[in-house]
């Protein structure tokens, strides 16, 4: 087996190397050709340098960190059940489009037991979707290490030559495949949901799954007063606030001292992007959560994000933290 060597350090070291080559190769019965090392250094060179490149581009540590970052992003989604005209998914802004499950008539016409069963469906392919991207994520992160240590070898073998091609191309297509799979596709599925009528009265429909960005809190603009707490949150992605858009806020007391301490909690909600929790204790922790509203064609969408506020005491005037505030403007 040929073995491909790294080069010489300088040039008089080229010309030394290439004369004791070719007078070992004449000198041997069957030996290789003078030619033999100039090409294996090229073959090793050459494939050195696709390593290099794959390490300082796709398996740079710059890149495998904004894969997670965007896996971890997907996992915070909601995902949701869209069912289209199928003349809308050949118009330019189909995806940038509204819900067309709650806009369009064609919701009367959804057999609900039929459509409790594709919302499953639903939810089985977005978990085998996050767990590919998980395990497309892991094997990355593994060929990264493997890269690092081919890189690190010097000489190759024949047979290394052909396998490090290969891993190339399958880590190449380890990254086409990572990219695919953050976009969610159309619904995998041979049953119709419409309910049985006049097939001509019924218009060509597509059943797509949908994504949403998860919502976190403007923890720098939300506040805990006396007795009250203003809370204010943000789509993540800068995604704009949506018709028809509801989300949902829980808050509880934490380690409530007693049985009516034990009720300061609840669940509100609220069509924009901020809201104003009353009726708080002073000098408390209270834990706040916040999501996105679930719907009918809500299939995934487990997230929520959380902020811990503490509440301020009473001002020597008896004022609230709100009436202190304004009391302070007023004298200004």
């Amino acid at each position: 087996m040929r073995r491909i060597t790294t080069a010489p350090s300088n040039d008089s070291e080229v010309s030394d190397q290439r004369h004791l080559t070719k007078t070992h190769s004449a000198g041997r019965p069957g030996g290789d050709s003078p030619g033999t090392d100039l090409t294996d250094w090229s073959t090793f060179k050459d494939l050195h340098n696709q390593v290099m490149q794959l390490l300082s581009t796709k398996l740079s540590p710059l890149n495998i960190k904004r894969r997670m970052s965007k896996l971890d992003l997907l996992r915070k989604c909601s995902f949701y059940l869209e069912v289209v005209p199928r003349e809308v998914l050949l118009t330019p802004d189909a995806q940038q489009g509204p819900n067309y499950f709650f806009n369009s008539t064609l919701v009367h016409l959804i057999d609900p037991w039929k459509f409790l069963r594709m919302k499953k469906l639903g939810h089985s392919q977005v978990s085998i979707q996050l767990s590919l991207l998980e395990a497309l994520h892991e094997q990355l992160c593994g060929a990264k290490l493997e890269m690092e240590a081919i890189a690190s070898q010097s000489d190759y073998g024949d047979r290394e030559v052909d396998r490090i091609k290969l891993r190339i191309a399958e880590v190449t297509e380890a990254f086409v495949d990572f990219d695919q799979a953050l976009i969610p596709g159309p619904l995998h599925t041979k049953h119709r949901i419409l309910t049985e009528m006049d097939s001509t009265k019924v218009p060509p429909i597509h059943i797509r799954l949908s994504v949403k960005m998860p919502v976190m809190f403007h923890k720098s603009r939300s506040e805990a007063l006396t007795n009250c707490a203003r809370l204010r949150w943000e789509i993540a992605g800068g995604e704009k606030l949506g018709p028809g858009e509801h989300f949902e806020i829980h808050y509880k007391l934490l380690r409530p001292a007693n049985a009516e301490e034990g009720n300061q909690l609840g669940t509100m909600t609220s069509e924009a992007c901020h809201i104003q929790v009353n009726n708080l204790l002073p000098l408390k922790c209270y834990e706040f959560t916040v999501k996105r509203a679930d719907t009918a064609s809500l299939v995934y969408g487990f997230w929520n994000d959380t902020i811990v506020l503490r509440t301020t005491a009473v001002s020597p005037g008896g004022l609230t933290g709100s009436q202190e505030k304004r009391r302070r403007l007023f004298r200004s």
